[in-house]
């Protein structure tokens, strides 16, 4: 049967739809609506894909309000941190994940050198840092910020992992190296995007193992 002709079914019976009819309404468009999850996976794809993140057409993408993705995101700067926050925790678990046969400085280098490659290769946040300067920089190097907050979460909880195995001696508290290691390594990988300076992950790196050996 043609559905443009199915019965609109009111009072008592029908009032409610079944599972199913709700799902067949979803599916056609009918009643489009999205989750905060859908949210935020949506978020993720903007960014990665560009070329900006805007929350109307996120929005729009969603099949909901405005206000609404804001009452469930925040602000948008918000959004945009958490997002580059969660894909840093990616990035973070696939290196620790690709050095386990290491341990001590050599792992905390290895774990340090891939992080720092994929965010100076990740053309989606490079092309942030290019587009939106002084947006980028505050998300991305405020202190308090999430991102910091993050970054420097997991780099001490590694730290400390490795302290406890015994593999590792710390010449200061976990969380204090890692902030130091956070801002030597923004210091030389968003040296001055504006004058478009190139990172210099080397350098960085050296200054890290001294940090650490």
């Amino acid at each position: 049967m043609d559905s443009a002709i199915l019965p609109v079914m009111s009072g008592e019976v029908g009032a409610t739809p079944s599972t199913a009819y709700a799902a067949v309404l979803d599916e056609d468009g009918a009643r489009p609506r999205g989750t905060p999850a859908d949210a935020f996976r949506a978020a993720v794809r903007a960014f990665e894909e560009g070329p900006r993140l805007d929350m109307g057409r996120l929005a729009a993408q969603l099949g909901i309000a405005k206000a609404t993705l804001y009452r469930w995101t925040g602000s948008r700067e918000q959004l945009i941190g958490e997002v580059i926050s969660y894909l840093s925790e990616i990035s973070f678990d696939r290196a620790l994940a690709a050095s386990t046969e290491l341990d001590g400085v050599e792992r905390v280098m290895a774990v340090y050198r891939h992080n720092v490659d994929t965010i100076v290769a990740f053309e989606p946040l490079r092309r942030f840092v290019r587009s939106e300067t002084p947006l980028a920089l505050r998300v991305l190097t405020m202190r308090g910020s999430v991102v910091e907050a993050t970054v420097s979460r997991r780099v001490a909880e590694f730290l400390e992992e490795e302290r406890r195995r015994g593999s590792l001696t710390l010449r200061a508290p976990a969380a204090d190296l890692a902030y130091a290691m956070l801002k030597v390594t923004e210091g030389f990988i968003y040296a001055d995007p504006v004058a478009e300076i190139e990172p210099d992950i080397d350098a960085a790196s050296g200054i890290i193992r001294l940090l650490l050996e």
